[in-house]
């Protein structure tokens, strides 16, 4: 189990939606309705939520890197974060809180449960919305200063940067169908495939050199490429030439 303050060394959405239908119960009733839609951003309160006897593991925390697309919950819109957040992962291929008791509908870390969860309520969600953007977490606060994984997370950000897919995705998009036949287009497609298969690599390697297990991979580098490259409208393909290539989702409705 990794906890932040014992980070081996490397040799390296969904997020709740406000009820937009108030309850007039005076108190919450934990229905669990709120982390079925997501678990929650955490924010400098929660720092003491990874360290003690029962530290939560980093394995469940999932990195929300800047310039991912994500819904912004006071905005109500799908906007691309300014600023990195952590959140608690979903269960099962959702967004449903891991922490979230699907069978019983309840917290399982209600007593100690973020300052998000704290702040919301339903029938009132302004305190919700006033803290919303305010002190999130990010990998910094939970890594030791200094630590070799920090090199490592900065060089990944520079060549996997989810802005710089959205715009080759834009590209790709304003190209049309015969993008690839363009130089403009076959340049976009290839540096998507130079950024899909570094983001792997960083993967591999992290397992491998510095023996940190895939579960912990969306902590350290946040939602793969494929995910990343879904939410822009492209989908993700092994070719035998190139190893992989990205092209555009016919479906996609952004």
């Amino acid at each position: 189990m990794i906890h932040p303050e014992r980070t081996p060394n490397p040799a390296p959405q969904a997020i709740t939606i406000l009820n937009k239908h108030p309850l007039n119960d005076a108190q919450c009733r934990r229905c669990g309705e709120c982390c079925r839609k997501g678990g929650p951003a955490l924010h400098r309160q929660d720092l003491g939520l990874f360290s003690g006897e029962k530290a939560l593991d980093l394995c469940d925390v999932v990195t929300l890197r800047a310039g991912e697309r994500v819904y912004d919950q006071v905005l109500d819109r799908v906007l691309p974060l300014e600023a990195e957040m952590l959140k608690f992962k979903g269960a099962d291929g959702t967004w449903a809180c891991v922490f979230l008791d699907a069978e019983a509908g309840d917290c399982t870390l209600y007593a100690r449960r973020p300052a998000e969860c704290r702040a919301l309520f339903c029938a009132d969600t302004a305190p919700l919305a006033a803290m919303y953007d305010k002190d999130r977490l990010t990998r910094r606060d939970l890594l030791p200063e200094g630590h070799p994984v920090l090199a490592v997370l900065a060089e990944h950000e520079a060549l996997v940067p989810p802005r710089r897919m959205a715009e080759l995705a834009d590209i790709l998009r304003t190209a049309g169908p015969n993008a690839l036949g363009g130089a403009e287009g076959a340049e976009a497609a290839a540096e998507l495939a130079r950024m899909a298969l570094a983001d792997r690599a960083f993967r591999e390697n992290l397992a491998t050199r510095a023996h940190i297990g895939q579960e912990y991979h969306d902590f350290f580098f946040g939602r793969d490429a494929r995910a990343l490259f879904a939410a822009v409208g492209l989908t993700l393909r092994e070719d035998a030439r190139t190893g992989l290539r990205a092209q555009l989702d016919p479906l996609w409705r952004g």
